[in-house]
């Protein structure tokens, strides 16, 4: 017994050296890194606010999320609860600083091409040159084999034909097929898929569905004739059973009726504004209308350009913020077609004109092609779902160029995250091989996971950024 006390002691010994030594090496390369290359001693040195900071270089040019960055200059102080970086508009978490160089963590998706800048109390400058942002991204399937027949098995054995999404606050994925216009509910924990709705209910599958960000509820618009008044709602408190709600009152506050045909009485989605506490649609009118929640009393409350936007989300950090993508059809040509919008819910646009200059197009030529770049060059073709994750980044499936494009609102940048514009196919794995065929859902998961309605390949396909 005794002998197993010393050998029990011994390893406790054992263990407190190896923790030391451990401990020892990170602190010691901390120190290696940060001060290779140091011009001068001004550890502990103190910015001087009368002095204006002055920016020399950074390294490395180029990275991923989370790596390291170095940069140079000096007047920074020792103070980084002083001290911000900016990797275009996004803050990056600032480690460390010597005074004279600052050491910096790049932060998630701040755009390919980023303007490094430093502040530091009242003053902020830019580096000259840019810092290249490395996405890693890769997809993988979650489910369907490329049949279109909707089969409800296991998620490897499933066959399914998917248009939109939606993600709840439990991670559970909800997809709209054309098969009855079913709804089904996917969860990846269970390795389950299984139809909640069909048209029976009200579900139409070219509605794309959204969750209240407050009570987890499932929303939903309607297509069709005799449908204006109409939405679906799922509770998950009642199973997710879809119930359906009606308009009761109308108030035109002055603009035209929405005209009595199904395509105009269309309204896609149905989302909650966190900004007023009202629920929000658009018409293929063009209406904008908001209801209130408790009493389903309408209000107009303005006008945009007729046309199918699909794609509608209101951003999770400018919350009265309505983006919509419009899609080919619906437009007169020359118009709105293939564009990216904005509007303020709190000061729409009064008219059906897309030079109301309350009415915000940001993409660029409207004939429907690819670029990259400044969104008011940026082009798209036949854009269809329209999400963001919750630092405000937009996510698109941007159909007939076969990709993800990626949308970042503060520097108002587009890239192409994953997939080979304009050359479709059905690739698994990493983002310079992937391809997808007329990705029409898309969706952003708490934890950062994209789901795609990969919709030309019948497949929900799930990517992942590093």
């Amino acid at each position: 017994m005794n002998y197993l006390n010393f050998l029990l002691i011994d390893i406790k010994r054992l263990k407190i050296s190896l923790c030391i030594f451990l401990l020892f090496c990170v602190t010691a390369f901390a120190g290696l890194l940060f001060s290779c290359d140091k011009r001068g001693d001004d550890t502990g040195e103190k910015h001087n606010p009368d002095m204006p900071i002055e920016l020399i270089s950074f390294r490395p040019d180029s990275g991923r999320i989370r790596e390291m960055v170095l940069l140079d200059g000096k007047n920074f102080g020792s103070d980084v609860s002083n001290i911000k970086v900016y990797f275009n508009q996004k803050e990056a978490k600032v480690l460390g600083s010597t005074g004279d160089r600052i050491l910096a963590l790049v932060p998630r998706l701040p755009g390919d091409t980023c303007v490094l800048a430093v502040a530091i109390g009242e003053q902020k400058k830019s580096y000259d040159k840019f810092f290249r942002y490395k996405v890693e991204a890769s997809v993988t399937t979650l489910a369907g084999n490329g049949t279109s027949a909707l089969v409800t098995t296991s998620l490897d054995q499933s066959q399914i034909n998917p248009v939109y999404m939606c993600v709840d606050q439990n991670f559970n994925i909800f997809v709209t097929v054309p098969e009855n216009d079913a709804l089904v509910k996917i969860s990846e924990l269970d390795n389950t898929i299984q139809v909640m709705a069909t048209n029976a209910q009200g579900i139409n599958h070219r509605c794309a569905p959204s969750i209240h960000p407050e009570t987890n509820v499932l929303m939903m618009g309607a297509q069709g004739s005799n449908t204006r008044d109409r939405f679906v709602f799922c509770d998950p408190e009642a199973g997710w059973i879809p119930k359906l709600y009606f308009v009761k009152n109308w108030d035109l506050n002055g603009f035209s009726d929405i005209p009595t045909n199904s395509d105009d009485e269309t309204h896609f989605q149905c989302w909650y504004c966190q900004d007023d506490g009202y629920l929000y649609t658009r018409y293929t009118s063009g209406h904008i209308v908001k209801i209130h929640p408790k009493t389903w009393d309408a209000t107009v409350v303005g006008m945009t350009p007729r046309g199918y936007t699909y794609g509608l989300a209101l951003h999770p950090v400018n919350k009265s913020e309505m983006w919509m993508a419009y899609c080919s059809a619906g437009s007169p040509p020359g118009d709105v077609r293939h564009s990216l919008c904005m509007i303020d819910l709190r000061n729409p646009p009064q008219t059906t004109s897309p030079t109301d200059p309350d009415f915000h197009k940001l993409s660029g030529p409207t004939a429907g092609g690819f670029r990259d770049g400044p969104i008011e060059t940026a082009q798209f073709n036949e854009p269809r779902m329209i999400n963001f994750d919750a630092e405000g980044n937009l996510f698109m499936g941007d159909s007939n160029n076969h990709c993800i494009r990626l949308i970042n609102t503060q520097s108002m940048m587009v890239e192409t995250l994953i997939g080979i514009p304009q050359n479709k196919g059905m690739v698994d794995g990493a983002r310079e091989n992937a391809k997808f065929s007329e990705p029409h859902g898309i969706v952003v998961d708490a934890e950062g996971i994209i789901y795609v309605a990969d919709y030309g390949n019948k497949r929900i396909r799930r990517i992942a950024i590093e």
